[in-house]
């Protein structure tokens, strides 16, 4: 029998083992937390996607249906979205993991060690359960998707639907009567609604409490007003301070932009201060909470579309004003378009009004139909206006005025808003004028059709297009105010460049760049904000921003905005790293190896394209590319190259290698295949060469890839002048150098290093013969300086009395134009 200290020991040492070995057990049978959690939530999640779909089966859906739907599914989409991506690495994980352990042994096989067969399974069963909970997951977001495509389907088929409902005719008596029979009800309704807020606020506070709050509204329109006016005298002081003279462009944009943003954000912002007040001390029902959303959306459109048009027009305030009109044009189109806010701002608060009471169908299209009607109105008032105002000047003052004694009509603003006022303006209305009465007719036509909600949506949208013009151009303005004028070109260009530790080309090219983009979101933004869908909901809109963002589905590939950026992005960094290894090797590495200058300048080509090459391959990973695919098509296009594309794609690579390593670039002198000439425009199949008698020839570029070609200015512009000169034997040959260097020295297009030198090339039947080489500065010039050389030595020759045989003088042709042939800087010591 043991003893019992070694059975002590004994059952120590198992227990130990045990505990050692449980969690190793465990950790193999045990899920990562990330399934856990997500498998946790699967269930609640697919109750709710089922919950939709059920619901969204339902007939007879209101828009607020809709959006509750909407606002149910929308964040099952966004965990299920994460969790796919929690999910998919810890899977691409596992697989690897069993790759890399490698199949089970076959059957005549040595035996594996049974600790790698453990392994093996459980990884193989931990990554099969992962695979059917991130399959559940993809399957259930692929049914949510759906459901939300349904409701946008759903949403837009119901506005169209509404849209295009047929009602009245503006011009059906019926309609305005009805109208009319109906305001007394309304105005009933509107003493009743009245009536229950007094009940409701008196139920829950005293008069005096009401007063108090309604004194804290007041205190808070105040302060409002005062901050406005607090922020808005130091912008008007520095418009109107000072003389006349117009104020540079980016602080004329940016106090454009401040005013505007003062404008038209002071009265949405007091608006919204009282309601949350009132509502703090739930002293407004849920009818009149309603009705006080149509109110700050009309205050909204009234105080955000004045601000934008104060900002871009700036009328009374031209010094400022970033559109270049005259001062009375921009007054009338601020004038007309505030009208027009205020008549659309009217409409939206009456249609709140008439959904909150249920006002009768003709009441709520009679509204519509008086708001299109006024603002068709308005735009034409304005169109007749400007068309006199630009044409011959009717007006009764300022620039009318001006116009009609013959001065010509500028304003106060700057020259450049003086020359535009009349140019780019008046071109602008002249290509809008029509389809401005297209438009209004368009509308007409619907209103008396019988569509007053579809020309409702047409005027509303044209004033909105009016104001965000405005405020595109402001945009615009103030993006080309800051990263052209005042960092690429203007006086701190140069020390932005050093902070940044950039060239200052390099810094004009990468402003030049970020305002391009810049430019190109603030169109789209606009664009957007013009024709987005009447009606639509934020959460539409979210949907909608999301696809725009996160990307979309072509087939079977998801292309995401942001993997085509970083790609490019990823593109860009690369191909300047793979530029700097390569211009490394070039200087810092091969040349202490002993190589030749030509294999040197292989090599580090050659590094430079596989650098290029494997950061483009990596690039197209980032967006999802496959290469397989792309093999695929280079193969299919070998076929159609073996049937006779070996040209095209000749030219095609040999163009692409032109523009890659630059052996010619656009301005250079060349001479190829017996024409001569300057390089204008490299293309993918040929390059133009512009020759010296002005014609324009087309060189296949493989023609400059595989021949000889002679670039004169490939690596600088200077060139070698040879004048020879014969010269009787009695004739003293020292006098005869000295008189030709002298030529040479005097010429201003002439460099002194290297010097000019002479040379006693022979001895004639009757003459000595002389060459004086040369080099000029640029080689373009090469003939005239020649020419001018010939003149002055014959002119000096003669003044010397130095005999000139009746043999003429030879002219060694040699450059581009009859006098570069070198372009060595110790080529006059040559032959």
């Amino acid at each position: 029998m043991m003893p019992a200290r070694a059975l002590f020991s004994w059952f120590a040492a198992l227990l130990i083992a045990f505990m050692v070995l449980l969690p190793a057990g465990a950790g193999h049978a045990q899920a990562p937390p990330e399934q856990s959690q997500v498998q946790e939530k699967l269930e609640g999640q697919r109750a709710i996607v089922d919950g939709v779909e059920a619901a969204l089966g339902r007939d007879g859906l209101r828009s607020v249906d809709l959006d509750e739907l909407r606002n149910r599914l929308d964040p099952v989409r966004t965990e299920l979205g994460a969790a796919i991506t929690l999910l998919e690495p810890l899977l691409a994980n596992m697989t690897n993991r069993v790759k890399e352990i490698g199949p089970k042994p076959a059957d005549d096989a040595p035996p594996e060690d049974a600790s790698i067969t453990r392994e093996r399974e459980a990884l193989a069963a931990r990554a099969s359960e992962l695979d059917a909970v991130l399959k559940q997951a993809k399957l259930l977001n692929v049914r949510a998707d759906q459901l939300s495509d349904r409701i946008t389907g759903r949403r837009r088929a119901m506005f169209t639907d509404t849209l295009f409902a047929r009602s009245y005719s503006a011009l059906d008596p019926t309609l305005w009567l009805q109208a009319a029979a109906a305001v007394p009800v309304e105005w009933r309704g509107v003493r009743y609604l009245m009536n229950d807020w007094n009940a409701y606020a008196g139920a829950r506070m005293s008069i005096w409490g009401q007063l108090g709050v309604a004194f804290g509204a007041l205190v808070i329109i105040g302060l409002v007003v005062a901050a406005q006016n607090m922020f808005s005298r130091p912008l008007r002081r520095a418009d109107l301070g000072g003389d006349d003279e117009p104020l540079p462009r980016l602080r004329a944009c940016s106090l454009s932009a401040l005013v505007a943003i003062l404008r038209m954000a002071a009265a949405p912002v007091a608006t919204f201060a009282v309601l949350t007040l009132f509502n703090a001390f739930d002293l407004v029902p849920e009818r009149i909470n309603e009705l006080a959303q149509g109110v700050l959306l009309a205050v909204s459109i009234v105080a955000i579309g004045r601000g934008l048009l104060a900002g871009a027009l700036a009328p009374g305030e031209a010094r400022r004003r970033a559109v270049p009109l005259s001062e009375n044009m921009a007054r009338l189109i601020y004038g007309h378009a505030a009208t027009g806010l205020w008549i659309l701002a009217a409409g939206a608060l009456l249609n709140t009004l008439h959904r909150v009471l249920v006002a009768p169908v003709p009441l709520t299209v009679a509204t519509s139909a008086a708001m299109s009607i006024g603002l068709v109105l308005v735009a034409a008032r304005a169109m007749r206006a400007l068309n006199a105002e630009m044409g011959d000047g009717d007006g009764d003052d300022g620039d009318g005025a001006a116009a009609r004694d013959g001065a010509p009509a500028v304003s106060e603003s700057k020259p450049e808003a003086k020359e535009a006022g009349t140019g780019a303006p008046s071109t602008a209305l002249q290509w809008i004028r029509f389809p401005f009465w297209v438009l209004n007719l368009t509308i007409a036509g619907a209103l008396i059709g019988g569509y007053v909600s579809f020309a409702a949506f047409l005027s509303s949208r044209s004033l909105i297009a009016v104001v965000m013009a405005g405020t595109l151009y402001l945009v615009i303005a103030l993006i080309n105010a800051f990263f052209i004028d005042a960092i690429a070109s203007g006086p701190r260009a140069r020390s932005v460049a050093k902070t940044l530790g950039v060239r200052p080309a390099s810094l004009e090219l990468l402003s030049v760049l970020v305002a391009g983009v810049l430019k190109a979101m603030a169109v789209i933004v606009i664009v957007v904000v013009v024709v987005g869908t009447f009606g639509t909901s934020t959460a539409d809109l979210r949907d909608l921003v999301s696809r725009v963002t996160f990307g979309f589905t072509i087939g079977n590939s998801t292309i995401a905005i942001g993997d085509v950026l970083s790609a490019v992005l990823f593109l860009v960094v690369g191909i300047v790293i793979a530029r700097a290894v390569q211009r490394w090797f070039a200087v810092a590495i091969l040349p202490k190896t002993a190589f030749d200058q030509g294999l040197q300048n292989s090599i580090a080509t050659i590094i430079g394209y596989i650098g290029s090459i494997a950061v483009i391959a990596m690039a197209m990973g980032q967006i999802g590319l496959n290469l397989e695919n792309i093999a695929l098509v280079a193969g299919a296009l070998s076929v159609g190259i073996g049937f006779g594309l070996q040209s095209i794609v000749s030219n095609f690579v040999s163009g692409l290698i032109l523009l890659a390593e630059r052996p010619i670039r656009v301005g250079d002198t060349i001479s190829v295949k017996g024409e001569e000439g300057y390089v204008r425009r490299i293309s993918v199949r040929a390059t133009e060469i512009e020759t010296f008698d002005r014609a324009a020839v087309l060189i296949p570029n493989s023609d400059l890839i595989t021949g000889m070609v002679k670039n004169f200015t490939h690596a600088n512009t200077t060139g070698r002048v040879i004048v020879k000169v014969n010269v009787a034997y009695d004739a003293d040959a020292d006098e005869i150098r000295d008189i030709l260097i002298g030529c040479a020295c005097d010429h201003p297009q002439v460099l002194r290093s290297p010097p000019p030198r002479v040379f006693l090339m022979g001895f004639g039947d009757s003459y000595l013969q002389f060459e004086l080489r040369c080099v000029v500065a640029n080689v373009d010039y090469a003939l005239t300086v020649k020419s001018d050389l010939h003149f002055a030595v014959l002119d000096r020759l003669k003044a010397a009395k130095i005999g000139i045989p009746y043999t003429p003088w030879s002219i060694y042709r040699g450059g581009p134009i009859g006098a570069a042939d070198s372009k060595d800087d110790d080529a006059p010591a040559d032959s």
